[in-house]
């Protein structure tokens, strides 16, 4: 966004400034400044002049040429222009022969047969803008031969404003919100913005105006008025709105722009014959609007408009509609000042794709007593373009201005913490008042003096409505660059280790890294249609005193209640997910949830996983093994030794099948359970087959340690021994009876034991598996001798013998 300091400077003195340090104190002050761009006009020896004589001598749809004759006052031209809209009596900027302008010097010429002393120019002839559609016309009112110059200056200083720093300031979108800013921040007087007295009009007839939607549109007011005779814009408006980018077109639309750039607030003004009563409201249905652009647009049910009793004339807050627009003929205008809600006119805008400057404004939330202000200002700037304009309606409006100041106390000690430097009470008032607010200092005389600060109108609530707010309006106008940095003096404390969190980001790592799993995030509701499916019942809760959490306002019938479990929610990522890959493992961290009587929730946090595999990518033993390792690993990071298994008889869900699920137990306690799917269940998951492992575990039952302690213990000396003994063993009787089994044996010399892999085929007896071990023998003072090694094999066997365990032949 640009702002010309010709603009500012109607309201606010800079002379004497340096540019750059006035760029550098906005941004550090008030919004953050991207450049500083110096316009240069050619308007050096351009003279005001009249067409006194037009005759068209080629008119061609692309191409007009018509002959004229120009009057400057002492001395008359002969030119040839090509502009569109050059016609008998207008006045325009006339350039004679050796004045240099935008395109080079003019030199005299024969254009079409005729001699040329000279060019009417454009605003882009003139250096004023892009605009090169057609002449720039100039009021009446402006003497012939008088010199541009003296009207339109040859330089104007153009600040760039990164828009994203003005997102909470609404005040700052136009150039009067930054006049406040420059007189506050140099000390400079500001003057007030012209306007008209609107209550004058109160004895004349009401304009009929109702809001049917005040959340939307919170405040609604128009005027009406008659103008006969519509004059050129005058220069100092358009020289103005072109150096900002903006494009001239006519009075009645150069006031409402002009208004908007000035004050921030978007207006517009309707045919006054299309309307007889102004209603707004959505459009409740699904209708189709031709913009003021031609276009014809989707409206959906939600978008605001403004409607002429039952017919839509505008898309509120972004654009007008094509019926109502202000034509050349137009005589009797209405005036409309609005507000409405920000979230609203940007979701219709960036869908309808249609980013205008009023959407802009108002996406910011732009405060409601400026809707009276700019009817009276743009009354006022017609005034002064020499518009002879009858106001017909009084001020009609609906809803509130908010234009009352709001209150915020706070200590004086208070005031201080913050800053961290004391300011005079003298000081903290002249800067607030300077910005607009009020500042009272009470209970001076006591130990805890109060500062009452009122907060105007014009600033929005979104940006002032705390004490540190204030704080901030303070010191920013004062300098942060003024204030001596200190370190702060703060106590110190342990650090708060969070255990839980830390828990959940062990098994994390665990998963994550150590074992290859990609973690997920799902919706933390149920879909009705899968929980069917799966064919779990009550919503997969088990315990009588609880039942599931259903939304009061689901987003859709199959998503009323909530989770209850993470299973079948991972369980629906296995159909969609094994279309890319072969295999794959996946884990959530996730919160569920419990109905626990009125009004109270009981919410968990459970960790689960799903690994799935196609069967030509392995066995489904080796894949059970896997996850029941890295389960296994996670008793390890949380307690320094591996989680233990059980088998249970009573199933709590549909995937936990008999005699392919077991119970987790860490730290002595069943947390969980972990077991593969098969059957139905299985096709249900898995369309075209495969191998699905699945765990879960309530990371609420796991009081893991923070810190476990851990025994170390130096890595040998001297070599020891190993050997493989593969176990026969009833299948039926499970590893874990066995493990348990294997654990009682003791001897001096054995360090470890592990499981290196089971085998049920061909050569074994019915019902029989062997399961091969390794164990890991040594001394840490000497190397082994073979009669140690046999007395440690000796004892082992005894011990299998003893057990009933046979040895594999």
């Amino acid at each position: 966004m640009f702002i010309s300091l010709d603009w500012i400077s109607d309201y606010v003195d800079l002379s004497g400034l340096d540019i750059n340090t006035v760029a550098s104190r906005l941004t550090l002050a008030t919004a953050e400044v991207e450049g500083v761009e110096t316009l240069q006009r050619f308007v050096k020896g351009v003279l005001v002049g009249q067409i006194v004589e037009a005759q068209v001598v080629k008119d061609e749809p692309e191409h007009k040429l018509t002959k004229i004759v120009v009057d400057c006052g002492s001395q008359k031209f002969n030119s040839v222009c090509g502009a569109p809209n050059c016609v008998l009596g207008m006045k325009v900027a006339f350039a004679p022969v050796g004045t240099t302008i935008n395109g080079g010097v003019i030199k005299e010429a024969t254009v079409a047969g005729y001699p040329s002393q000279g060019v009417c120019c454009s605003a882009k002839e003139l250096g004023m803008s892009k605009w090169h559609e057609g002449v720039l016309e100039i009021p009446q009112s402006v003497p012939n031969g008088a010199a541009l110059i003296d009207y339109i200056p040859e330089t104007d200083t153009l600040i760039e404003i990164d828009n994203k720093s003005l997102t909470h300031r609404p005040d700052l979108w136009g150039h009067y919100g930054f006049a406040r800013e420059f007189s506050a921040v140099f000390g400079r007087p500001l003057k007030a913005l012209p306007q008209v007295d609107l209550s004058q009009y109160d004895s004349l007839p009401e304009f009929p105006v109702k809001i049917d939607d005040l959340e939307n549109c919170p405040c609604y007011g128009c005027i009406g008025f008659e103008a006969p005779n519509i004059p050129v814009t005058p220069l100092i408006m358009q020289r103005r709105l072109h150096a900002i980018g903006q494009r001239t077109m006519g009075l009645l639309v150069d006031v409402t722009n002009y208004c908007m750039f000035d004050l921030g607030q978007p207006t517009h003004a309707f045919d006054g014959d299309c309307l007889n009563a102004v209603r707004i409201d959505t459009a409740k249905v699904d209708r189709e609007f031709t913009t003021l652009d031609g276009q014809t647009r989707k409206i959906l049910p939600d978008d605001l408009l403004i409607w002429n009793e039952d017919k839509p004339v505008a898309l509120a807050g972004v654009m007008g509609g094509l019926e109502s627009e202000i034509k050349p003929t137009t005589k009797r205008m209405l005036l409309e000042c609005a507000n409405f809600k920000a979230a609203r006119i940007r979701r219709t805008s960036v869908r309808l794709d249609l980013r205008s400057d009023a959407a802009q404004r108002y996406e910011k939330s732009q405060p409601p007593m400026n809707v009276k202000v700019a009817a009276g200002r743009i009354l006022c700037l017609l005034q002064n373009a020499g518009a002879d304009i009858v106001v017909t309606t009084r001020w009609s409006m609906d809803g509130s201005l908010d234009d009352q100041f709001r209150y915020i106390e706070m200590p004086v000690g208070r005031f201080n913490a913050l800053a961290g430097i004391e300011l005079p009470h003298e000081k903290i008032s002249q800067i607030l008042e300077s910005l607009g607010f009020t500042a009272e200092f009470k209970n001076t005389d006591t130990a805890q003096p109060q500062l009452l600060v009122g907060i105007p109108p014009f600033r929005a609530r979104k940006d002032i409505s705390i004490q540190e707010d204030i704080v901030e309006e303070v010191l920013r106008v004062f300098g942060y660059d003024n204030m001596e940095p200190v370190m702060p003096c703060v106590p110190t404390h342990a650090l708060y280790v969070d255990a839980p969190l830390r828990t959940e980001h062990k098994a994390r790592r665990l998963l994550a890294v150590g074992y290859g799993y990609t973690e997920v995030h799902n919706y933390c509701w149920f879909n009705e249609k899968w929980i069917e499916a799966l064919k779990l019942e009550n919503h997969g809760v088990t315990d009588p005193a609880l039942k599931p959490m259903e939304f009061a306002n689901p987003s859709s019938t199959e998503h009323r209640f909530l989770r209850t479990t993470l299973m079948p929610n991972l369980f629906a990522l296995v159909e969609k997910n094994r279309q890319f890959r072969d295999a794959f493992k996946l884990f959530e961290i996730g919160h569920i949830f419990f109905d626990n009587g009125p009004k109270s929730c009981l919410e968990k946090i459970n960790l689960a996983g799903v690994v799935y595999q196609t069967a030509a990518a392995g066995s489904l033993e080796e894949l059970y093994r896997s996850v029941k390792g890295a389960v296994e690993d996670l008793g390890k990071i949380w307690f320094d030794k591996p989680a233990e298994f059980e088998i249970q008889d009573k199933a709590s869900f549909p995937w936990q099948q008999p005699g392919a699920w077991i119970a987790i137990k860490i730290d002595g306690k069943i947390v969980g359970s972990l077991g593969y799917i098969e059957g139905d269940l299985l096709k249900t998951v898995v369309s075209e087959g495969g191998q699905v492992v699945w765990f879960e575990i309530c990371l609420d039952d796991v009081d893991a340690d923070v810190f476990p302690s851990m025994e170390c213990q130096p890595i040998p000396v001297f070599p020891g021994s190993w050997a493989d003994f593969s176990l026969v063993w009833p299948v039926d009787a499970g590893f874990g009876k066995l493990d348990k089994i294997l654990s009682e044996f003791t001897h001096p010399l054995l360090v470890s034991r592990s499981f290196i892999g089971c085998y049920k085929g061909k050569g074994m007896e019915p019902g029989m598996g062997s399961y091969t071990f390794r164990t890991q023998i040594g001394a840490a003072d000497h190397t082994l001798t073979g009669e140690e090694i046999e007395q440690f094999r000796a004892a082992w066997l005894d011990f299998l013998k003893e057990k009933g365990i046979a040895l594999r032949s």
